[in-house]
């Protein structure tokens, strides 16, 4: 049979594709392997973002399915696997469920990138370009209702609270459907279990090195807010890890297993389970460890970069909770909470922006010890006066509210280096910058292993002219396999070009992939310009008017909100003058 390509105007809008997935991760089919459910959306939102280039087998294995960043897709099948499940999963759900779905989607044998198709049009994969001319064309319906979903969204909320506010850490209050589950005992943060570690060898080296690195997870792994860990009793401590009875309070295990080569070097794999389905979260091997030459430096970079893969804001146990947070509807509205806050810090768009509010300011409300969430509702708050998100009628300055919440944070939890660097990071807005290193450095002493707050910290130091010592911070996050957001990137770009490696800058700017964000189209204008590509810098200063109409009327305020040195300010307005944007045009 003859196909005809879908024209573009039947080619299926970002929110109907976004409905079709929910639906799909919803389903009877898929609610059991939210696995798969995170390898679909994962690659249909590469797509809908322009970013289809990035859908590569590494970039899935480590990305989606949470390998190491030594994945190699060559050796471990792991993605070709689960693509063929996906497949798989994909025929069941339109043979059942979706038979009536008016969108379908398709992962083609030899591809990961989906196709995307509408019911009653009998089509071919929707070339690339053309797929995504047509999802950007649908994207400015969503733009044209957005407005008036807000509007209906703050009558909703005048219902709901009436006209008052319901603490004094808010200004007007937003709509906020309270989510659905039961508070569980406790903080409401999943609970993972830290096994003994096993070895396969019986030397006492072995032995006195797993007990040195077990007591070292120990040490540090209590000091991240958003996981509660347990480690087993003393009457189970001698007990084999796979035959640990299931614990209905534990939501995940981590179990350890040591290995001592011939050369006394230590190779350690780790296991993480969801203790629900016995499901391999994500499993990660640490090779050739020079357990002989630095015992302790060996133990502290295991224990760091499991850290930082596990309980950081973008790590493994907050992507798998996300995963499950979509599925159902169940579970601790407080964590569900601050899954839903993550994403909204990860991304710029409004009406996201505006739920992760809702729902802290509602959650701290009616949990007044609920400590991380004022931590979370400090950086949202923070957010809406560096980028204007979220502004509503009757607000009290945003970073006022930042700083209220974010002390207050503080004085319920003490011992949060979360909360320190939330206050750090809110102090250097208010240009309370010796106040602001003061908290900096109280994160950094209270949980040294969280590469958050050294990248943040790092960050900080090369916007104030110390870009020697904060390029160094930034690059010992990024050995310890830090998940990079797109701050990160922007301030690694900014060290670079300030320092005369333009080649290095345009590739950091090339990373910042979160449309939205403000300084990802400076750092692209900047780095196109300082490369000779004109035209490119100029598309990169139109998208960012378009985006934020102030950068045209006053580029350089909008620099010296997140930038304080007055001399890489100057650098940085003129060279985007050179390339048009001058302010008052």
């Amino acid at each position: 049979m003859t196909m005809t390509p879908v024209s573009l105007g039947e080619a299926p809008t970002p929110d109907e594709l976004r409905a079709a997935i929910d639906r799909i991760a919803t389903s009877e089919v898929f609610v059991r392997s939210p696995q798969l459910g995170a390898f679909l959306r994962f690659v249909c939102e590469a797509v809908l973002r322009g970013k289809a280039d990035r859908i590569k087998a590494y970039t899935i294995g480590v990305e989606v399915l949470r390998r190491d960043t030594n994945f190699d897709p060559q050796i471990d099948p792991i993605v070709r696997v689960e693509a063929t499940r996906l497949r798989r999963a994909l025929e069941r759900y339109y043979a059942g469920p979706g038979v009536n779905d008016p969108v379908t989607i398709d992962l083609p044998r030899g591809s990961y990138v989906p196709v995307f198709r509408t019911r009653g049009v009998e089509a071919e994969a929707v070339p690339r370009r053309m797929r995504w001319r047509g999802l950007r064309a649908g994207r400015s319906r969503i733009a044209a209702g957005l407005g008036a979903g807000i509007v209906a969204a703050a009558l909703v909320g005048l219902a709901i609270f009436g006209g008052g506010g319901i603490g004094p850490w808010f200004g007007s209050q937003a709509a906020f459907t309270p989510m659905t589950g039961t508070p569980r005992p406790g903080n409401g943060m999943p609970v993972l279990l830290v096994q003994k570690l096993e070895g396969h060898g019986r030397s006492d080296f072995e032995t006195a090195m797993q007990a040195a690195l077990f007591d070292a997870m120990q040490g540090q792994f209590s000091r991240f807010d958003t996981i509660n860990v347990r480690y087993p009793s003393a009457a189970a401590a001698g007990a084999s890890s796979r035959a640990a009875a299931p614990d209905r309070d534990i939501d995940y295990r981590l179990i350890g297993m040591t290995e001592l080569r011939a050369d006394r070097a230590l190779n350690v794999q780790f296991r993480l389970l969801d203790n629900a389905s016995g499901e391999v979260a994500w499993s990660g091997r640490f090779q050739r460890t020079a357990a002989a030459a630095d015992p302790n430096a060996a133990r502290d970079k295991i224990v760091i970069e499991l850290a930082t893969k596990l309980f950081q804001p973008f790590g493994v146990i907050r992507s798998h909770q996300r995963t499950r947070h979509l599925v159902s509807k169940a579970g601790d509205p407080r964590y569900r909470c601050i899954v839903e806050a993550s994403e909204s810090l990860r991304s710029f768009d409004p009406a996201q922006h505006l739920r992760a509010r809702s729902c802290l300011e509602q959650l701290t409300a009616s949990h007044p010890d609920f400590y991380i969430g004022f931590s979370y509702l400090a950086a949202i708050y923070f957010r809406e006066g560096q980028y204007g998100l979220g502004a509503r009628a009757g607000d009290s300055p945003p970073l006022d509210r930042a700083l209220r919440a974010a002390r207050h944070a503080i004085e319920l939890k003490p011992e949060s280096a979360r909360a320190y660097q939330i206050l750090f990071t809110v102090l250097f807005a208010r240009r309370d910058i010796a106040e602001a290193f003061a908290a900096g450095d109280k994160a950094m002493a209270l949980n040294p292993a969280d590469m958050t707050i050294v990248s943040d910290y790092g960050g900080r130091l090369i916007s104030v002219g110390d870009i020697e010592r904060g390029m160094r911070l930034l690059q010992h996050a990024a050995e310890h396999g830090s998940i990079r957001p797109s701050w990160y990137h922007f301030y690694l770009f900014l060290g670079y070009y300030l320092g005369g490696d333009n080649a290095k800058a345009a590739f950091e700017a090339d990373q910042i992939t979160t449309p939205g964000y403000s300084f990802g189209y400076v750092a692209r204008a900047l780095a196109a310009g300082a490369q000779g590509n004109r035209a490119q810098a100029s598309k990169e200063i139109a998208r960012l008017v378009e985006l934020q109409p102030a950068w045209r009327d006053d580029p350089r305020r909008q620099l010296e909100k997140s930038i304080p040195k007055a001399e890489i300010v100057d650098r940085l307005a003129r060279d985007l003058a050179a390339l048009g944007l001058s302010g008052g045009s």
